[in-house]
């Protein structure tokens, strides 16, 4: 199965990039994510919960990335199986500019075997785009979220700053004999990331941007479907 594509972000190149290698910001756009961890530099484990009909089940799996060239593109590796199959692939993810705008490139290959290969391969590479595109939808509103949180969080800082800088300096306390400055953390900290309810890309919030995509896709549609459902009831009046 191979899968390509792009997405536009309203963002600059380093605030997409900087998103993408943020795991808190991942588990909250990885769709049906219920645990990310961090098990080395640049590998992280997952579990994930799809309630996609041609995908459903849930899924564990490695995902390593490597060849980074910041902050333009990375090689991504996926190993991953569930209660109806596995899934193993490499792609790759690279960002461009367009004035303003950032776009994703990506593509790649995948093998699926197991029951949930049955399904054909139609219906997989549908559900895999809807759930990429839904994927990076959440992190467009990540990306956005921060960038909020982040004004905020510098104008809190600059306003203690100036109210620091009004009061008079302390005194400088100096070491005690033998004593040194605390040592620095590992470059790499093992650790769990577990998305609390509602703050991830849930089952509920896949549907919902699917059908806003369909739609949009097909905006004459709901008049077929008002047209329909008037000519049903005026017939049935006449009935």
């Amino acid at each position: 199965m191979r899968i390509a594509g792009n997405y536009t972000f309203e963002a600059t190149r380093e605030e997409v990039w900087s998103a993408l290698n943020d795991p808190e910001v991942l588990a909250r756009t990885i769709p049906g994510c219920q645990r990310l961890e961090v098990v080395g530099e640049n590998e992280y484990e997952s579990t994930l919960k799809i309630g996609m009909q041609a995908v459903r089940g849930t899924y564990t799996g490695r995902v390593r990335i490597d060849n980074i060239v910041s902050p333009e593109s990375y090689d991504i590796h996926v190993d991953g199986k569930g209660n109806n199959g596995f899934l193993k692939g490499a792609g790759t993810v690279k960002l461009r500019t367009d004035g303003a705008q950032t776009i994703l490139d990506y593509g790649g290959e995948a093998v699926v075997g197991g029951t949930i290969a049955s399904v054909g391969q139609r219906l997989l590479d549908g559900a895999a785009r809807s759930l990429i595109s839904q994927s990076l939808k959440a992190l467009a509103q990540q990306i956005e979220e921060r960038r909020l949180h982040e004004s905020e969080h510098q104008a809190e800082v600059e306003a203690a700053l100036a109210e620091e800088a009004a009061l008079p300096a302390p005194p400088e306390a100096p070491l005690a004999i033998g004593q040194t400055p605390a040592p620095l953390p590992p470059g790499v900290a093992h650790r769990t990331i577990t998305v609390p309810e509602g703050q991830g890309l849930s089952e509920a919030a896949v549907a919902r941007g699917m059908a806003e995509d369909f739609f949009t896709r097909r905006p004459w549609l709901p008049w077929i479907l008002v047209a329909f459902l008037l000519g049903y009831i005026l017939g049935r009046r006449k009935a």
